[in-house]
């Protein structure tokens, strides 16, 4: 999802983002990518995980079992939920006024209201939408200025397992099948 703003936006000195979800499978690459682009990164993940999300490159990471981050005040220019946890209801507060919620959810009806009432956006869909996205990601990856977070690896035949895995919502970055 980042990668479908124009990448001028990203580019920006002082773009503050906040990425709900850091240590997860999309979450991991958002750090990676909001930081190759420059942009101030707040990841929200759990105990477990500070570490690792600081170690891809946030800049501060927030505990969202021990503090909610619209406590604080702070505002966003870009609130990206990466896990589908919470909402722009919820968000909108944290962003700033021409502020954007990305979400891997698909709150069509939300997304369509938002922009008749308030200056701030709600952007919904998949994270790569085209083959330009996705050459871009392999060649990061390829360069290793960013890499993928990988967790467990299961063999074809225990793919049940796998996703019994990630149902229970405590992976780490991705989850690998190999064949």
């Amino acid at each position: 999802m980042l990668l479908q703003l124009d990448l001028e936006i990203v580019k920006c000195v002082d773009l503050h983002i906040l990425i709900i979800g850091a240590s997860g499978c999309v979450g991991t690459f958002a750090v990676q990518i909001a930081k190759h682009f420059g942009a101030n990164v707040t990841g929200v993940c759990s105990t477990t995980n500070l570490e690792m999300v600081e170690a891809l490159g946030a800049d501060q990471v927030i505990d969202y079992t021990k503090k909610d981050f619209i406590q604080d005040g702070e505002t966003f220019d870009i609130i990206f939920d990466a896990v589908g946890k919470t909402t722009f209801s919820h968000c909108h507060l944290a962003l700033k006024k021409k502020g954007v919620y990305l979400t891997v959810d698909w709150p069509i009806l939300q997304a369509l209201w938002i922009p008749l009432v308030s200056s701030k956006k709600l952007i919904f869909g998949s994270a790569v939408q085209n083959k330009r996205d996705l050459l871009f990601l392999k060649e990061l990856v390829e360069k290793r200025k960013i890499k993928p977070i990988i967790d467990r690896t299961y063999p074809l035949e225990q793919t049940a397992d796998a996703h019994n895995y990630v149902e229970k919502g405590h992976k780490r970055g991705n989850v690998v099948i190999t064949i």
